[in-house]
């Protein structure tokens, strides 16, 4: 029941007439703490570990016009005297609409917790002893890097919070401290009470003595003078961006869509449709970030442990960066900010989160006739929406394209610096390689999970999986030349868990139920999925059993807005088997109806010299293209282009 607030109104919780999912103002924001203040749920040593719009179900955001109000409301999740909650607030009314307990579950490590962990860590003497016998005596030159413990059942983490710590020495504050990998060491702490519960010294290795520093200063003085011959690429657009940013809503071409910023999720797109000769036809209605993990594959204790889940267990939007134009981007750009709130309460804005810009993109579709001696050519361009986190030592820039031909394509940008341990003359690299004198590089995956809660023309939809296949030499087939692509469709949740396989050229077709394109064919969109590796450790164990999401490249699930992470909503520490393991083993059908498509895909990362001391971007993604959507190319409609004599 909700309770209500009959007292003065709360500053900021004056809602005008916005859309149900714009994204949060910090006015909002603190609205929504007071709400929860004033209702004596929570006290002054409340931990918030999640903060977003509690979006509407679909129906009512699709019948909001303009003009009409809005009851905005946020979703909490609290953390306090031992006991999760998760609250629904309505800023609007000043109401708490739910107040549910989570028993038995672990919240994610806030920033403000994280920077407390690596203080309690400087500050142990245990720890201090284990510096010193590698000759450090000031631990505030000491890196602390806490990542989640998984679970291991060790019994001094029962019934606790953890984060285990990993130390890397810098000598001088602006240093890489991944040069200098503090190896052997690991320490345990508590997160809620900062109490130090072990100290792992298990080993211990000559610290490196080459320092990796990647400044430009640092790079002139260690190798060299920078390159002179790069002339400056100015790209311009003399009348302006193609496309409006209206609020969060952004149209470009004949594409349009919600863009926002989700705490957990990062960036999230609502309501992907387009436009066709006046006919707006949606084709996904949320497309997100569900979960990722990094698992690492290396049997040394300071490494064996970690499958960290970036999302879930520490929340992409709070990491976001704040971009620079010429930098991050380059171009005409416009930018949309983003608004968090942290463990600890504090509100804050970061500038330029969301960064959109438009990009040529080669030619888009040409032909010479020979015999007319005539040439028609078009080029492409992209929309191109995008955000960049820091999540410890690495950097994932989350890249959506929109293109003029209905192509959407997501794409993974990863750089940053490779985690690293010790090396020295012997030691077995089987499991990791050496990037530097006295330092290696463990091998590990990177696998992302992307939800998309389809709606290809309505939210009546299949998945039909399509192999390509020899055929056998026979009278239908007397040159042993032909081959045929064979259609089945996925007709419940365990037949749809499936794999890629590049041998058969497989990809997977999301068509609608109710809406025939000229040729007799239902309309589709296709899902082509990169050759990608599911993950490697094996199925039994912590990685694994913790993020199931990454045993298959592809579920499919009838569509609810409570399934929504692809490791479960809580995955810290003790959480096997939660998530699309979970949501998918009551085999629901998933023919002719409202249903939601996760790709898993990713990449290995067997590291390169190349990749120390900062790592050159890698690219992981997946293709989305009509497939019957259109009746024709839909470009033939894109002028040829003024600057050149194409035709």
């Amino acid at each position: 029941m909700a309770d209500t607030l009959l007292e003065t109104p709360v500053e900021g919780a004056d809602t005008p007439s916005v859309h149900p999912l714009s994204m949060m103002t910090e006015a909002e924001a603190h609205a929504a703490i007071e709400v929860l203040r004033r209702s004596g749920r929570i006290g002054a040593d409340a931990r918030f570990h999640g903060f977003c719009i509690a979006e509407p179900p679909k129906a009512e955001v699709a019948a909001w016009t303009p003009g009409t109000d809005t009851d905005r409301r946020f979703e909490v999740v609290i953390h306090e005297n031992g006991e999760v909650h998760i609250a629904v607030v309505s800023v609007t009314r000043g109401e708490v609409d739910s107040w549910t307990h989570h028993p038995g579950v672990v919240p994610r490590v806030g920033m403000a917790e994280l920077f407390a962990v690596m203080d309690a860590c400087r500050k142990d003497p245990g720890f201090a002893a284990a510096l010193a016998k590698r000759g450090i005596t000031d631990p505030s030159k000491v890196q602390i890097d806490p990542w989640p413990t998984g679970d291991y059942d060790f019994d001094f983490e029962i019934g606790r919070r953890v984060q285990r710590c990993i130390a890397f020495w810098r000598p001088n504050p602006a240093d890489n401290g991944y040069a200098y990998p503090l190896d052997g060491l690991m320490v345990h702490v508590d997160v809620d009470t900062l109490e130090v519960l072990h100290v792992t010294d298990f080993d211990q290795w000559p610290v490196a003595s080459e320092r990796g520093n990647y400044d430009v200063d640092a790079v002139t003085e260690d190798f060299g003078p920078m390159r002179t011959d790069l002339r400056p690429i100015e790209i311009t657009q003399p009348e302006g961006t193609s496309f409006t940013l209206d609020d969060n809503e952004l149209r470009w071409q004949k594409w349009s869509m919600r863009v926002v910023m989700d705490d957990t999720e990062g960036l999230v797109l609502h309501r992907i449709a387009y436009d066709d000769g006046g006919r707006v036809r949606p084709i996904i209605d949320r497309a997100s970030l569900a979960e990722m993990v990094v698992p690492y594959g290396d049997t040394r204790p300071s490494q064996t442990f970690k499958h960290a889940l970036d999302s879930g267990e520490f929340g992409l939007g709070l990491m976001n960066n704040s971009l620079r134009l010429g930098c991050d981007c380059l171009g005409e750009i416009a930018y949309l900010d983003s608004v968090q709130v942290f463990d600890d309460g504090s509100v804050v804005t970061t500038p330029n989160a969301i960064c959109i810009h438009e990009e040529d993109f080669g030619i888009g579709w040409k032909h010479f006739d020979w015999h007319a001696d005539t040439t028609e050519v078009r080029r492409s361009r992209r929309l191109v929406v995008s955000a960049i986190h820091t999540v410890g030592n690495y950097e994932y820039g989350f890249f959506w394209y929109f293109y003029l031909d209905g192509t959407i394509r997501y794409e993974v940008k990863l750089t940053g610096i490779l985690t690293t341990r010790s090396h020295r003359e012997g030691d077995d690299l089987t499991f990791a390689r050496q990037v530097a004198p006295h330092v290696s590089a463990p091998i590990h995956q990177h696998i992302f999970c992307v939800r998309l809660d389809m709606a290809v023309d309505g939210n009546a939809n299949s998945v039909v999986e399509v192999n390509t296949e020899a055929l056998p030499p026979g009278p239908d087939n007397p040159h042993g030349t032909a081959f045929a692509a064979r259609e089945t469709v996925l007709e419940s949740e365990l037949a749809a868990r499936r794999n890629v396989n590049s041998a058969s050229s497989r990809y997977w077709k999301i068509q609608s139920a109710d809406h025939i394109n000229r040729l007799g064919r239902p309309t589709a969109y296709r899902l082509l999925p990169p050759p990608t590796a599911t993950m490697f450790a094996a199925h039994d164990s912590p990685h694994s059993e913790r993020a199931t999401f990454a045993r298959h490249n592809l579920w499919v699930s009838p569509s609810r807005p409570d399934e929504r992470y692809g490791a479960g909503r809580f995955p810290t520490q003790r959480n096997a088997g939660d998530g699309l393991e979970r949501y998918t083993a009551g085999d629901r059908p998933v023919v002719d109806t409202d249903i939601t498509v996760w790709h898993t895909f990713g990449i290995t990362h067997d590291a390169r010299p190349e990749d120390f001391p900062v790592m050159p971007t890698e690219y992981a993604g997946f293709g989305l293209v009509p497939d019957g959507f259109f009746d024709r190319n839909p470009m033939l409609d894109v002028p040829p282009s003024p600057n050149g004599h194409c035709a």
